[in-house]
C-alpha cells in the first residue's frame, strides 16, 4: 500500500473550521469539541499552515503573535492524523523553528493539558521545555501546562 501524499499548504480559517468540526485526535481532546473558538483568528500571513491529504485538511498549526517577539504556538488535529503521526509530526516540526525564525519571534509557547501525555511528549519533541503547571487554565477548567522554546 502507499502512502498518501501530504500536501502543505498556507492556513485558512475554513480549513479549522473544518478541523474543528471533526473529532479531535484523542479522547481526552473531547472537551476541547465544545470550545467556540474562532479558527479565523488563526490566520495570519506566514505563520500557520495546513496539512491536507485528497484536499482535505487533516492538521493545521501555526503561531498566533501575542506581542512582539512572543507568539502562542497552537495545532488543530483530526481523526485522521492517527493515521499518519510521523508524517504529520515531521511536518510540523520541520516548519517550527523555520517560521519563528523568518518572524523574528524570540519566544514560542504553549499550554498543554495536564493530562494529555501525547501532548506533553510531543511539546518536549518539539523542543519546548515545561514552565509550569497552570490550575484551571483551560476554557473548561482543566489544569494545564506551560512550555516553551526560545530562539
Amino acid at each position: 500500500m502507499m502512502d498518501k501524499i501530504l500536501e502543505i499548504v498556507p492556513y485558512k480559517g475554513e480549513h479549522g473550521i473544518y478541523i474543528m468540526n471533526q473529532q479531535m485526535n484523542h479522547s481526552l481532546m473531547d472537551k476541547d469539541m465544545e470550545f467556540e473558538g474562532n479558527a479565523n483568528n488563526l490566520e495570519q500571513d506566514n505563520l500557520a499552515f495546513t496539512g491536507m491529504i485528497d484536499g482535505t485538511p487533516i492538521f493545521a498549526a501555526g503561531m498566533k503573535i501575542i506581542w512582539n517577539g512572543v507568539a502562542e504556538g497552537w495545532v488543530l488535529a483530526t481523526k485522521e492524523t492517527l493515521n499518519h503521526p510521523l508524517l504529520v509530526a515531521r511536518a510540523i516540526k520541520k516548519d517550527f523553528a523555520r517560521i519563528a525564525k523568518e518572524n523574528n519571534i524570540n519566544r514560542v509557547q504553549t499550554a498543554v493539558r495536564a493530562n494529555y501525555t501525547t501532548g506533553l511528549k510531543f511539546a518536549k519533541w518539539l523542543g519546548l521545555q515545561e514552565e509550569g503547571l497552570m490550575r484551571k487554565f483551560g476554557f473548561d477548567g482543566s489544569d494545564q501546562y506551560m512550555y516553551a522554546r526560545l530562539f
